[in-house]
């Protein structure tokens, strides 16, 4: 006698596994055979700041009405727009990070200020935000 419920149906249930079976996703061996990257991801820098540079940061951010991340995003972008010249300073790896959320294209243009200055990238980024901060400071108390 052949049961009402389909599910109770061994030979069914079996022919459905061998049916099946081309539906199994393999998993990737390598990184090109798995998930494609986003051609827009951004690229994160984490530069290190010390407490006073944190502070004006959260300051000068507070002030634009955006959070530290993207105002410091926005004063990289806008350095690397105008083409400053960029003077060196005194680097400490040791201070606290804040990341800083770049494009491919900008992140690619700091790579070669990497090698054009032989540093690193949170170096790299670090000497261009501290530039920006200072001009961002002498603008504010210029036009008060």
């Amino acid at each position: 006698m052949k049961p009402l419920n389909p599910i109770f149906d061994k030979q069914i249930r079996n022919e459905s596994k061998v049916n099946n079976s081309h539906n199994i996703r393999k998993k990737p061996v390598t990184k090109a055979e798995g998930r494609k990257e986003r051609c827009d991801k951004k690229k994160d820098v984490k530069v290190p700041f010390s407490l006073s540079e944190r502070q004006l940061i959260k300051q000068l951010a507070k002030n634009k009405g955006t959070d530290p991340t993207p105002y410091c995003t926005q004063l990289i972008k806008k350095a690397m727009k105008e083409k400053y010249i960029f003077p060196e300073v005194i680097y400490d790896p040791k201070g606290k990070p804040y990341p800083v959320k770049l494009e491919g294209y900008f992140h690619d243009q700091l790579f070669e200020y990497k090698i054009l200055w032989d540093c690193s990238l949170k170096e790299a980024a670090y000497r261009i935000l501290s530039f920006m901060l200072h001009t961002e400071v002498r603008n504010r108390l210029w036009t008060k």
